[in-house]
């Protein structure tokens, strides 16, 4: 999937290790309206810690799937160099 270039947001450049654009897919609860935020990942070193600024809690966080860069990762998985991360609803199914 395409994730779009960091740009400047309220006067401030982002460059691609100073922030992740988060998109969230589908009926998932998010953090405001927009369906795409960059945020600052200077304190954030996993995918939890990313989801943990977002506001979820934890009973929240087991229901959801999370994409870097268009690949599943865990809770656990650093953010490295991902660009984008992409925030659905976990569904099953056979």
């Amino acid at each position: 999937p395409f994730c779009p270039a960091p740009r400047r947001a309220l006067g401030v450049n982002f460059s691609a290790m100073s922030s992740i654009v988060v998109r969230f897919v589908g009926p998932v609860r998010r953090p405001g309206r927009a369906r795409q935020i960059e945020v600052d990942r200077s304190a954030l070193v996993t995918v939890a810690d990313l989801l943990h600024h977002l506001g979820y809690v934890e009973h929240e966080r087991d229901s959801l799937s999370v994409l870097l860069d268009g690949h599943r990762a865990t809770p656990g998985a650093s953010l490295g160099a991902a660009r984008c991360a992409d925030i659905l609803i976990a569904i099953g199914g056979g």
